[in-house]
């Protein structure tokens, strides 16, 4: 008898730390967040989502990238988590309780977040947790042509004038090389944005892979959020990788015809600068680009510096895009004399273009600055960031381009709020107008996104 209780006993026991053992599916999705510490002047959003898959909580590392989850975590069927992360080197601990209210989803939880050092105490922090949709599909990558991977040598040129005078810390960046069979073609490179989430220029080199050109994706963001050092991810660091690419790329395989480059956001401002003489001038790399294409383009204002006569520039944008507009780039048209700049714009909003997002939808967390704020160059490439109600603007030869530009630049430009996600038929439109341009040399007012 003894024997038996015991072994009903364990049963019990057995099945009650099972229980508290497994996670809930019913919590699955796509979560946006906001974070608030005690003293901090605002609360925090990087643009990433948190992913609850199968009660498993992730983060995508988009926008910023800047959470790291290395463990699994899980969420109970009562919607009670826990989890340890770590956002731009500081470590938090999070706990609370996720709530379903109809078909909303919510929580608000509370985080510590841990000196850098060793000494200090934690500080106490709130975080709103809203599910937006989904669990995101994931696209398969996967196919049978042969990877070649290589370190570049680039640096950290923090803006445009280190960039001209070839100034910046020494940084090894990992560049991978697909169809090299067709290097004597072209070379297509595809530059990230801002963020070590690579998905997108995946999805972009999957579209352009059957061209009969070599292709190179630069994972430029990967080490630089990885590693200290004094400033973010820029424009001006973004193409340094693909000078450094261009030319290892020539050296160790052969000089390309020509080199397309494309990238989305900040890195369409790269893209964008590339036809910058002064810079061609000063690397030589640069004249082999023929062609560049700005997606979800972050067209300055104005632009005074002199531009290449050689390349064909695409600014792409959706039309309902309010984070990076594409009346934007219709002011840096009418305010430059320009004939190369070609206007694209398709039905969708930001990141129409992508089918690794969840279609269409608007999103209020999604940070935008361009609406707010205008992007104006001499014609020496120095900057001026300038309000548009006309009441504040950053001249960055006379004020600088460090800590201070990008904390005025925090406080005074960004804002929230626009409609984000795949739009399949301005998708549709824009990867056959890339096929056009690329392969069938068509006129660009034969393209179906041409914009006058």
């Amino acid at each position: 008898m003894k024997k038996l209780f015991l072994i009903f006993f364990l049963i019990i026991v057995s099945s009650i730390f099972a229980g508290n053992a497994q996670s809930s599916s019913k919590y699955d999705g796509a979560y946006t967040y906001t974070h608030f510490c005690k003293g901090d002047d605002a609360s925090k959003f990087d643009g990433s989502q948190f992913i609850i898959k199968n009660g498993v909580i992730s983060n995508d590392r988009g926008g910023g990238g800047r959470w790291i989850i290395k463990k699994e975590f899980k969420i109970d069927d009562e919607g009670k988590l826990k989890f340890k992360g770590v956002r731009k080197d500081r470590k938090y601990t999070v706990k609370g309780k996720l709530i379903i209210e109809g078909e909303s989803i919510t929580g608000k939880l509370s985080a510590k977040r841990h000196p850098k050092n060793s000494g200090g105490s934690f500080k106490k922090c709130e975080m709103v947790f809203k599910r937006v949709g989904n669990v995101p599909e994931k696209i398969s990558f996967e196919d049978s042509r042969e990877i070649t991977e290589i370190n570049i040598l680039s640096k950290n040129t923090n803006d445009d004038i280190t960039l001209l005078n070839d100034e910046g810390k020494d940084q090894k960046v990992r560049v991978e090389l697909r169809n090299l069979e067709s290097i004597a073609n072209g070379l297509i490179i595809v530059v990230p944005s801002s963020t070590p989430n690579m998905e997108d220029e995946l999805y972009y080199e999957k579209q352009v892979s059957e061209f009969k050109y070599a292709t190179a994706i630069i994972y430029g963001a990967e080490p630089r959020y990885q590693k200290k050092f004094t400033g973010s991810y820029t424009s001006s660091m973004i193409l340094y990788d693909a000078i450094s690419t261009i030319n290892k790329v020539s050296e160790k395989f052969g000089k390309p015809k020509e080199v397309v480059i494309m990238g989305s956001s900040t890195g369409s401002l790269a893209v964008f600068k590339s036809g910058w003489q002064d810079l061609r001038n000063k690397y030589p790399a640069l004249n082999l680009i023929t062609m560049g294409f700005m997606i979800n383009a972050a067209c300055p204002d104005q632009s005074d510096a002199k531009y290449n006569d050689n390349i064909q520039m695409y600014a792409i944008n959706g039309k309902q895009d309010e984070s990076t507009p594409p009346w934007t780039c219709k002011n840096l048209k009418n305010s430059s004399n320009n004939p190369n700049l070609h206007l694209l714009t398709y039905s969708g909003g930001h990141h129409f273009e992508s089918a690794i997002y969840p279609p269409s939808k608007y999103d209020m967390n999604s940070m935008h600055a361009l609406p707010t704020c205008s992007l104006n160059y001499k014609a020496n490439l120095h900057q001026i960031i300038k309000r548009r109600d006309g009441s504040l603007e950053w001249d960055g030869e006379k004020k600088g381009y460090k800590k201070k530009q990008k904390k005025w630049f925090n406080k005074h430009c960004i804002d929230k709020g626009t409609l984000q996600g795949y739009e399949e038929y301005g998708a549709k439109n824009f990867w056959a107008d890339v096929k056009a341009i690329i392969v069938d040399k068509k006129n660009v007012t034969s393209l179906k996104g041409y914009t006058n």
